[in-house]
């Protein structure tokens, strides 16, 4: 996930280089890099251009008049989008591009072209390289671009682990941040509207496991058309494109809060009601992306009560899509069970930026915190405006989890003594409430965490706070193993130094096979409960077909002389017994034209 520096600082103080902000976030257990936009670009910068002419020998050529605020230059450019009085990127004579690209003066079909109008690509900015990238309106002439404008695309790529959903937004990243820093966090504030009218629509959720809470609304008088450009920044800078206002607002409200929300087309619904419920065997739906989807009883839908018009927590349908015609919206914002969530996206292999979220739990009682933002944002972008009071379909509330922390508990496992009032000030922090008695904590932990559930998760909680490498290791704990040898596998270390030092080269092979593959070894094998594929539906029992195919790719691949080993384990069942048996073998394989292609295998 991309995280935008700039949006950061709308919820937290950002005092630290980006460098030091990837160490920061690493620390606390979310892996981070930076995005690889560019730091410099050094003959980079603001201009407009001024006219456009069609090239005189070349149709698809035009020629360019750019101002840069100092000098006019002559361009010649290829992009379709060019046109007169757009604010660009120039990449002026002399200039070095990514990947070492130099600006030089050239002659282009019998004309002279001084500099580059550049593509978002050219600049490493993402991948769109169909046009030129047309700049807001505002900048002044000549400024450099990464000053004026490239720095604020700049952002962090974090590898989350999916215990986090919190993580997977903005206002998460900065919670922790603020945490760690002992920051102010800004809240997102929304308005609430109180209207005499309530929403006359009928909501029914046919299990309420499946969809706990649904809140939806309508907002009239909708003008689609093109996101202002501090939207288009922000969604830039995220990794995500711009579409229309509409559809950028929802995802504006996803990346920053982390939950999904769906809008519909109103009048597109007939009967205008929503019932949610279990797909019927053979049940279609065209989704947003125009494919055509057939389902079963694991997807989820959102129907009108009779078909479907989205496939719930994944994509939108075809037949409920906002257009450029639409004028009045239907606003989503729901709480989908995380485990029906991914058995239904498993099932058609659509993983979506919504799906990611809901199947690893998005919190059930920020449903209305994210239908109001979206709201307040489309009435100050679009025009629109909310005509009755929403509907909250909530029938049984999701309450916080209780957890109890011992002191003594917390001292064992971390080895280490921490003040009391850090670890209530990490409590506060996290927004985990607690109350202190007879040497515990009594904490109730925020629905927007639903990976803390036992008294080693708060432990963790405050470690990864406190910081890894502020507990001191022990260099003087030992053991019985201490004058002995802990590692079983160091008894193999010479078998793999004598076969590395005859030329063979070490290979890791799947302990996965498929059930036919573990069948050729005549043992019994031990199938998966819930394999990804049936290739890999079995426990190996054997070396031999993973390093045939290790020898196969490579002999494919022009290597003719072959010398592969393998050390690992092979489980199956004993005969007779349910019991599992597990052996450590040695396969090896010699292939070569010298040896007239014999092939030697030992198990």
């Amino acid at each position: 996930m991309k995280i935008s520096i700039e949006w950061l600082k709308d919820f937290v103080q950002i005092n630290e280089s980006l460098d030091d902000l990837v160490n920061l976030l690493t620390d606390l257990g979310l892996e981070a890099d930076i995005s690889p936009i560019p730091q410099e670009l050094p003959g980079v910068v603001i201009g407009r251009i001024e006219s456009v002419k069609k090239h005189s020998n070349a149709d698809k050529l035009s020629v360019c008049m750019v101002n840069d605020g100092r000098d006019k230059h002559q361009i010649v450019c290829g992009a379709p989008n060019v046109e007169e009085g757009q604010v660009i990127a120039l990449a002026t004579v002399g200039s070095v591009l990514p990947h070492n690209f130099k600006i030089k003066k050239a002659t282009i079909r019998g004309v002279e072209s001084s500099g580059m109008i550049c593509s978002e690509r050219e600049l490493q900015i993402s991948d769109e390289h169909e046009g030129i990238m047309v700049l807001p309106e505002n900048l002044n002439l000549g400024d450099n671009f990464i000053k004026a404008y490239g720095s604020k695309l700049h952002s962090i790529i974090l590898d989350i682990t999916p215990n986090r959903p919190d993580a997977f937004s903005h206002i998460g990243v900065a919670r922790d941040i603020a945490c760690k820093t002992k920051r102010k966090l800004n809240s997102i504030k929304v308005n609430k509207s109180h209207l005499k009218a309530n929403f006359d629509m009928k909501i029914t959720s046919e299990n309420e496991k499946d969809c706990p809470r649904y809140v939806v609304g309508k907002i009239v008088d909708v003008k689609v058309g093109r996101s202002p450009d501090w939207l288009v920044n922000r969604l830039k800078a995220s990794g995500q494109r711009s579409i229309n206002n509409i559809v950028d607002i929802s995802n504006f409200v996803l990346m920053e809060l982390g939950h999904p929300t769906h809008i519909f087309d109103y009048d597109k619904i007939k009967g205008h009601s929503i019932v949610v419920r279990r797909a019927k065997d053979g049940e279609c739906l065209v989704t947003l992306d125009g494919v055509e989807r057939k389902f079963d009883k694991d997807n989820l839908l959102i129907t009108d009560g009779e078909k479907p018009i989205a496939l719930a927590g994944i994509m939108g349908g075809n037949n409920s899509a906002v257009t450029v015609d639409t004028k009045t919206l239907l606003i989503e914002s729901a709480y989908f069970d995380p485990v029906t969530l991914r058995k239904s996206a498993k099932k058609l292999s659509m993983f979506t930026d919504a799906s990611k979220r809901y199947e690893r739990g998005v919190d059930p009682n920020n449903c209305d915190t994210a239908f109001w933002r979206v709201v307040n944002l489309i009435e100050d972008i679009t025009g629109g405006k909310l005509d009755a009071n929403p509907i909250d379909y909530y029938p049984t509330k999701i309450s916080s989890r209780k957890v109890e922390l011992r002191k003594s508990e917390l001292d064992l496992i971390l080895g280490i003594s921490i003040n009391k009032k850090e670890i209530e000030t990490i409590f506060k922090g996290l927004e985990i409430e607690c109350n202190y008695a007879n040497d515990r904590w009594t904490c109730i932990v925020p629905t927007f965490r639903p990976d803390i559930e036992h008294e080693i998760d708060l432990i963790e909680e405050i470690a990864r706070i406190h910081g890894y490498q502020n507990i001191p290791s022990d260099t003087k704990i030992y053991g019985s193993f201490r004058y002995e040898h802990p590692d079983p596998e160091a008894v193999y270390e010479p078998i793999r130094e004598t076969l590395v030092s005859c030329g063979f080269n070490h290979i890791y092979a799947n302990s996965l096979q498929s059930e036919k593959e573990a069948k050729l070894s005549g043992k019994i094998p031990v199938s998966m409960i819930n394999p990804l594929n049936i290739e890999m539906g079995s426990l190996r029992t054997s070396l031999i077909p993973g390093i045939l195919k290790a020898a196969d790719y490579n002999y494919k691949r022009g290597s003719k002389d072959i010398r592969l080993f393998e050390l690992g384990n092979a489980h199956f069942k004993e005969e007779g017994s349910s019991n599992i048996a597990e052996e450590k073998l040695l396969s090896g394989l010699i292939m070569g034209s010298k040896t007239n292609s014999s092939i030697y295998d030992n198990d």
